[in-house]
């Protein structure tokens, strides 16, 4: 198996680019030249001749202005956004947002940004490595002056016993002192005390582009048939990480001094002469392999079958050397669903993991500035001190020629007989050579979209309107937008997505930290790793004052709406606090929270209003289902007075009518007895 997997690692690193010679290489190294204002092979001849040998520094110019907008831009407390893909996930995709912004910017966001991005600018592909490596350091602890008891004591601690797990070492040594001759004094100790310390932390570490290999038909990294990493580690390194001393013997040393061309072109900047030579000739230690012995170190990431199934895997394998003779250390199945590396690149092509930098548009007028001012400065340098013809005369005429080589403001030159000195006329092209450099200017502008005018308008620039000074900072703002678009979505998206996929992945249990002002807990296997992901940075280069003024719009917008529409209103206390957060990381604050409290508080308020408002509208609901009964109860009062009024009526009426047939009876009987007497 390690000889298969060598041959194809030799095999696979003939197909890369960024090799030392490659295409890239040599691209990378001119243009890292033309960034810090190298001069050309010609230099030399021109110095000689007294010409002009200025450099145009277009493209550093260039990728400067542009870094301050990234910076502005990527320094967004809220970078990554996931969002949930059910409606069970919504606490746990805010809970994993919150994590993954705390996690890129506690590991040093401006190193990310300023390396990577950089290298994106000028160097066509900027790298970051994101690992989360176990670290053995071994560290000291010295005490000194410590009494028989204190030493017995610590010897008896038992978590410092030979057995504990993670024991230390323990030295201990009597401490010889002098006294006066007759004076008894208990001895004292020194106690030396070495523990191997183990680690794991996630690590976002910008890579520097001479230093990774990738498969030159690649259309992205995540597919790449082979990618590959490299560092020079010593013979000390390798031995803190594990690897036998065995295998460190037969390892192939790395050439002292050889570095990458674009290593050397970067360093020559403030070095005092060639490389240094390597430190085999020092002092080194013990053993067989001296500790600083120097190797270059691969870890290489493909597809290879290491199971004899018939599919292949993804495979990382660790190897020294170059191709023609390296060792494999170590391999392993790589559980993760793609290789660690990014890559950064700001002009990228289409189906291909390479493309151009913002450098690559404009090296060339860079060279053209270069031409356009020598020939400006060489025709300046004529027409203030131009050449002579010296006419020495045909009898006794003679000139002082180290008079004239030595020419000065108000110099006398002394000729003799019918000598003579005429200047030889030069026409001067400073007006042609001024509009050309102009003409180079604005041919970059239109390129990259980049120029003081993007950070700041001049007053030239500026239209009679705010509507037209608006118009005109949007549309040179747009290419560094297109920048910025590209940067998220082809880098900062993949290398969240992969953070929550390493997280789940190397974390047993949960995580427990303190974010925006207070402790939070994280239960990381209730996340989705296939969470969906939005980079939410402001994607424009627009300036601090505008986003501002956008805010406090928003501001006023939201409360108009909860203020007219109250509970019926789709914005809340949650809304208002968030832009708020919003408005103050705009104005440059920091800790936002301090301010305006945090979300979770604000949502916590809320629903205490909530519950509030509801409590409230029970209680009013039951007051007025107390009164309606008590109403109800007096209309049945009510009803009942008035049935009885009718019946007392009723009763009124039968004995009126019952009075009534008693009164016709006895009239009757009365009216019957006077007939009987009359009759």
């Amino acid at each position: 198996m390690r000889n298969a997997l060598r041959a194809h690692i030799a095999a696979s690193l003939q197909d890369c680019m960024g090799d030392e010679g490659s295409p890239l290489s040599q691209a990378r190294v001119a243009l890292k030249r033309r960034y810090l204002g190298h001069g050309y092979e010609a230099d030399a001849e021109r110095r000689e001749r007294g010409l002009s040998t200025y450099v145009d520094r277009s493209v550093m110019e260039t990728i400067e202005w542009a870094k301050p907008c990234l910076m502005r831009i990527f320094s967004n407390s809220e970078l990554l956004r996931f969002e949930p893909r059910s409606p069970g996930q919504e606490q746990a995709a805010e809970d994993a947002s919150a994590y993954i912004n705390h996690l890129i910017f506690s590991k040093n966001i401006f190193r990310i940004v300023h390396d990577v991005l950089t290298d994106g600018l000028y160097q066509r592909l900027g790298w970051c490595l994101v690992h989360a490596p176990v670290s053995r350091s071994r560290r000291m602890r010295r005490l000194s002056g410590l009494s028989r008891e204190e030493v017995l004591a610590l010897m008896c601690d038992p978590r410092l016993a030979p057995d504990a797990p993670g024991a230390p070492e323990l030295h201990v040594e009597r401490r010889e002192e002098c006294r006066p001759e007759g004076e008894d004094a208990a001895p004292t100790y020194d106690v030396t005390i070495r523990r191997m310390v183990e680690s794991r932390e996630i690590r976002l570490d910008p890579v520097p582009s001479e230093q990774v290999l990738i498969s030159g038909d690649a259309q992205d990294v995540e597919h790449a048939r082979f990618v590959a990493f490299w560092q020079i580690r010593t013979a000390s390194d390798l031995r803190r990480e594990g690897w036998p001393e065995t295998l460190i013997a037969t390892l192939p040393a790395y050439e002292s001094g050889r570095t990458m061309p674009e290593t050397r072109t970067g360093r020559e900047l403030n070095s005092s002469g060639p490389e240094a030579p390597g430190r085999e000739g020092r002092a080194q230690g013990f053993g067989a392999v001296p500790p600083g012995r120097e190797f270059k170190v691969f870890e290489a990431w493909f597809d290879f079958d290491i199971d004899g199934d018939g599919l292949a895997e993804k495979v990382k394998a660790v190897f020294a050397g170059e191709a023609h003779n390296c060792v494999v250390m170590g391999w392993e199945e790589w559980p993760m669903y793609r290789p660690p590396l990014f890559s950064a690149c700001s002009v990228p092509l289409p189906h291909q993991v390479g493309g151009l930098c913002v450098a690559d548009l404009v090296s060339d007028v860079q060279d053209l500035r270069t031409e356009v001012t020598r020939q400006y400065l060489d025709n300046l340098a004529l027409a203030n001190q131009g050449e002579l013809v010296v006419n020495e005369g045909r009898l006794d005429g003679s000139v002082e020629f180290d008079s004239l080589l030595a020419r000065g403001v108000g110099a006398v030159h002394r000729i003799k007989g019918d000598a003579s000195i005429t200047p030889l006329p030069v026409s001067t092209s400073s007006a042609d050579a001024l509009s050309g450099l102009q003409m180079c200017e604005s041919l970059a502008e239109r390129r990259t979209g980049i120029s003081s005018r993007t950070q700041s308008l001049g007053e030239a620039a500026l239209p009679n309107t705010a509507t037209g000074a608006s118009i005109v900072e949007e549309a040179v703002n747009q290419r560094m937008e297109l920048v910025a678009r590209v940067y998220a979505e082809t880098f900062f998206k993949p290398l969240g997505r992969y953070l929550l996929h390493l997280l789940y992945a190397c974390r047993d249990k949960g995580l427990e930290l303190r974010l925006f002002g207070r402790p939070m807990a994280f239960d990381l296997h209730s996340w989705d790793p296939d969470m969906d992901i939005a980079c939410c940075s402001a994607m424009s280069g627009s300036s601090r004052q505008k986003q501002v003024a956008t805010y406090a719009n928003i501001l006023e917008l939201q409360y108009k709406m909860l203020k007219e529409l109250g509970g019926a209103s789709p914005i809340g206390l949650e809304q208002l606090v968030h832009t708020c957060h919003k408005l103050a990381e705009a104005s440059g604050l920091e800790a936002p929270e301090r301010f305006f409290g945090t979300r979770e508080a604000a949502r916590e308020a809320q629903r205490r209003m909530l519950a509030s408002r509801q409590a409230e509208a029970r209680s009013k609901g039951e007051e007025v289902r107390r009164i309606e009964s008590q109403r109800g109860a007096q209309l049945r009062a009510v009803e009942q007075a008035q049935q009885a009024q009718a019946a007392l009526e009723k009763q009124k009426l039968a004995l009126r009518a019952e009075e009534s047939r008693a009164k016709l009876a006895l009239d009757a009987r009365k009216l019957a007895m006077e007939e009987r007497k009359a009759g």
